[in-house]
């Protein structure tokens, strides 16, 4: 584990670091990954992301980007970029 991050950290996955100064509440996080990988249109996302972080193996503290692609990894999405449409669309 980082030493800079050791002081006032959070012992369970209630949050997602940014920065060593910045975080992200587990909403906030899931809210974000949604957007980032344009889910909203998949049924109980909220849910199914829930659940599979539940089942993370990893201690915090948790960086974002770490966080996003052992999503990535385990659930199969991608995040999308708004100047480019994903193969679906074309």
């Amino acid at each position: 584990m980082r030493d800079d991050l050791v002081i006032n950290q959070v012992s369970s996955l209630e949050c997602v670091y940014l920065s060593m100064t910045e975080r992200y509440q587990l909403d906030c996080f899931i809210g974000q990954y949604i957007k980032t990988r344009n889910l909203r249109s998949i049924p109980n996302i909220n849910n199914i992301l829930r659940s599979t972080l539940a089942t993370y193996a990893g201690t915090p503290p948790v960086m974002v980007n770490e966080l996003n692609a052992w999503i990535d990894r385990k659930l199969g999405y991608r995040a999308s970029h708004p100047d480019f449409p994903s193969l679906e669309d074309l």
